[in-house]
């Protein structure tokens, strides 16, 4: 069999983080079964779809390093790939399970189907169509339709037990007199979604419909669908969803939702990529950072964990800054250049990067590290005084100060020797001196390799900061 799966993102919104992890898996079983992934975009409801949010999507998964086989941008066998365009594909198959009796049209009003529910929670039954449509003779048809109504159409379902087996699951059982006959199309002969994307998928020949644990309860009435059309349905999966630390679903209120916003904060998408596949897949020997191509060659669906997982951004930062350690200072430097506002000479940044390599988590975090080398320094006296008096602060100021004057050639060597040597001979406890120094010259207490920076940024500049710090106080 040759694997067919696809992501039906609906364009109401930029891609989600959660969207992106259905994708991933989807992506990950084809790239290693050697199948398709195609991409199909929900946009049936216009009121909801918007063709920015497409263009979102399709962006960020590229971003991600997602490519499809077929799809709305690049076309393919089974076109169109955008769900608004294929209403007309669902008539043929309404018609056909009316005319196999297999499907009836409804002219229950919402008014009566509502009191209908109503009754039933009074009676502490389920909430199941009594199915009265389904034995309607041609006289109250012809009453109904004289009296303007318009009927839906409900899949007449067979009273029995459906069972499907989900790779990750095992198998799940339900008896179709949990849900009864259900509609399929509206009156206006629009397609429902449990109708839409069982066609969708039929008609792209998808093998397997990997997509989120919201989706289970709906399988067992898309089987009935398969059924009653004599079609063999594919292999549902289901994956968890991905939820927030505090076991919510993951939403605006923690903070960052989308792929492009993750883009924006500096995150590399080989970081989000590798993070993703963690929550509810395990390579088997507890490493944390594989590559892509070792992802792929080690997936399966029968290793994914359905257990709920809860979106870590601590170990999406960790994962992000293994992979700046990992990346070349070139490319890297690439990168920091379109995050960075500051205005330095690419000599600048170019020993800039090796030295916050080391420290940076995520790409835009890079002026906050680095501003010191530009911007003027509001000092901070209690920083400055923070492990020692004031007198012991003046007094390494005015050494520092005198130090610095003397160094005649301004490099890396003569900068450590000069401040260590100062240090020493004086019998000061290095922690609390190079803080001073340290805050002196950057403003900060966590900042670059301190020596490096005093460096790049000069002696005239680094003189100029003692002298400041010294007025400070």
């Amino acid at each position: 069999m040759k694997v067919r799966v696809r992501i039906a993102p609906t364009p109401s919104g930029k891609l989600h983080l959660g969207t992106a992890h259905t994708a991933l898996f989807n992506y990950l079983f084809a790239r290693h079964n050697k199948g398709k992934f195609i991409l199909r975009i929900d946009d049936s409801d216009p009121k909801r779809s918007k063709k920015e949010f497409e263009e979102d999507i399709i962006k960020s998964l590229k971003w991600l390093g997602f490519d499809w086989d077929e799809g709305p941008d690049i076309g393919g066998p089974y076109e169109p790939y955008r769900q608004s365009q294929r209403m007309d594909h669902y008539k043929p198959y309404i018609e056909k399970l009316l005319q196999k009796g297999t499907a009836y049209y409804c002219y229950c009003t919402q008014e009566e189907l509502a009191e209908e529910k109503k009754r039933l929670q009074k009676e502490n039954k389920r909430i199941v169509y009594s199915g009265k449509c389904s034995q309607l003779n041609q006289e109250q048809i012809a009453n109904f339709n004289k009296q303007g109504r318009k009927p839906a159409v409900r899949l007449r379902v067979p009273r029995k037990i459906v069972s499907f087996i989900d790779p990750a699951r095992g198998k799940i059982s339900v008896n179709t007199n949990e849900f009864g006959d259900f509609i399929i199309a509206r009156s206006d002969s629009s397609a429902l979604l449990v109708l839409a994307i069982t066609i969708d998928d039929l008609e792209m020949k998808i093998t397997h419909a990997i997509r989120g644990e919201d989706y289970l309860n709906i399988v067992p009435k898309q089987i009935v669908i398969y059924e009653a059309l004599g079609i063999e349905p594919p292999i549902f999966a289901h994956l968890p969803f991905v939820y927030a630390q505090d076991g919510s679903k993951l939403s605006k209120r923690h903070g960052a939702t989308s792929v492009s916003e993750f883009k924006q904060m500096g995150y590399l998408p080989e970081a989000i990529f590798n993070y993703l596949v963690l929550l509810g897949w395990s390579s088997g020997d507890d490493r944390d950072i594989l590559s892509k191509k070792e992802i792929i060659k080690l997936f399966t669906l029968e290793k994914v964990n359905t257990n709920s997982h809860r979106f870590d951004i601590n170990k999406l930062n960790y994962i992000n800054g293994a992979y700046i350690r990992n990346m070349v200072d070139k490319k890297l430097l690439q990168l920091i250049k379109q995050y960075s506002n500051i205005q330095l000479p690419i000599s600048s940044f170019q020993k800039i990067v090796p030295l916050v390599k080391e420290r940076i988590v995520k790409l835009a975090d890079i002026d906050s590290l680095i501003d010191f080398f530009v911007k003027d320094i509001p000092y901070d006296k209690e920083l400055l005084l923070k492990k020692a008096d004031i007198q012991l602060v003046k007094k390494q100021l005015e050494n520092i100060k005198y130090q610095i004057s003397n160094i005649k050639e301004w490099n890396l060597e003569n900068i450590t020797k000069s401040m260590q040597t100062l240090c020493e001979n004086n019998k000061w406890n290095r922690s609390q001196f190079f803080m001073v120094l340290r805050v002196s010259v950057t403003g900060k207490t966590i900042t670059p390799p301190l020596f490096e920076s005093m460096e790049i940024l000069g002696k005239a500049k680094t003189l100029a900061r003692i002298k400041s710090a010294l007025a400070k106080i």
